[in-house]
């Protein structure tokens, strides 16, 4: 973990203060160990997805303002935009580099820094730089007042889906109750991941279908599209939890015009492997049973000879 901190802007403002008769509480060196702990903390807890330990880094009446203007007040509110993230955003850590700390009066500093965000899987690195206002507390600790983010690396809608890229393969599923081949591809503009199945069931007429998925940039979060070859189709989002087991709740109308809804949830076993199940399945007014599948990634298909000219 890297902290580069500008120390001689910190000594600069903190005389500068104490000339204009605003006497600093704490000397450079104190505020540099004290913000650097924090953002100690703030990395910890991140990684662990604990919302409510964010937010408790800010003071009570402490607000946060997102890259787009978005204001949450409150410790409250920022708990809960923090909550609401963490079920779009993939399992990975942040660092945080601060770029300068400015002493603005007694007791209150201002810092700038960097964000980066790195998933753990192979999704896109992002940076985000921000400006934070502290407090110093009556028990000595140091809270944000306030924190804004100034912008953020933009990322093209194929760099968010990096994130699942693991699902690119032939996988197969086996099962009493039939079998389901799958192959997810990039499109060509690499901006979206459409899969190709087809289900064969004992006693009923096999059937096939697609499922794309893309970035809903004013969400953010991933959105499903499925479609089948009976003339069904779904649509829904996706979230993740700290373990990095993805859901996406589909809803959608069944071939014969009544609703459906799903959840379906995807979870890595291995390289090549990973179970699929789905839960509260409805047809109509129907509760059907959930089930779980083990489905193996299969070798690529063969290539096809070049014929002779």
């Amino acid at each position: 973990m890297r902290r580069r901190i500008i120390v001689g802007a910190i000594a600069s403002l903190f005389v500068a203060n104490a000339a204009g008769g605003l006497l600093a509480a704490d000397s450079p060196q104190v505020l540099q160990k004290e913000i650097a702990a924090s953002a100690d903390r703030f990395e910890a807890a991140f990684e662990k997805r604990d919302a409510k330990a964010l937010s408790e880094l800010f003071t009570e009446d402490g607000e946060y303002v997102d890259d787009s203007g978005t204001v949450f007040h409150g410790r409250k509110a920022i708990a809960d935009e923090f909550t609401a993230a963490f079920q779009r955003l993939a399992p990975g850590s942040m660092s945080v580099e601060i770029l300068s700390i400015r002493p603005i009066a007694p007791g209150v500093a201002v810092d700038d820094g960097i964000a980066t965000f790195k998933p753990k899987d192979q999704g896109t690195q992002t940076q985000t730089r921000f400006t934070s206002t502290f407090v110093k507390q009556a028990d000595g600790s140091w809270l944000r007042a306030s924190v804004r983010e100034l912008s953020s690396g933009e990322a093209t809608p194929g760099e968010h889906l990096k994130t699942l890229a693991w699902l690119t393969g032939r996988w197969r599923q086996e099962s009493d109750s039939g079998k389901v081949d799958t192959e997810w591809a990039w499109s060509d503009d690499k901006n979206f991941l459409i899969s190709r199945f087809s289900a064969t069931q004992p006693n009923a007429e096999p059937f096939e279908g697609t499922h794309r998925i893309g970035w809903d940039g004013e969400r953010e979060q991933f959105k499903s599209w499925v479609f089948t070859s009976t003339g069904g189709f779904a649509e829904g989002y996706w979230t993740v939890d700290a373990n990095g087991k993805w859901l996406v709740e589909l809803g959608g109308i069944e071939p014969d015009g009544q609703r459906m809804s799903t959840v379906i949830s995807y979870v890595r076993d291995g390289a090549d492997a990973m179970v699929i199940s789905q839960e509260r399945r409805t047809v109509g007014s129907i509760t059907l049973p959930g089930f779980a599948h083990r489905v193996v990634r299969q070798p690529p298909a063969p290539s096809r000879p070049t014929a002779a000219r």
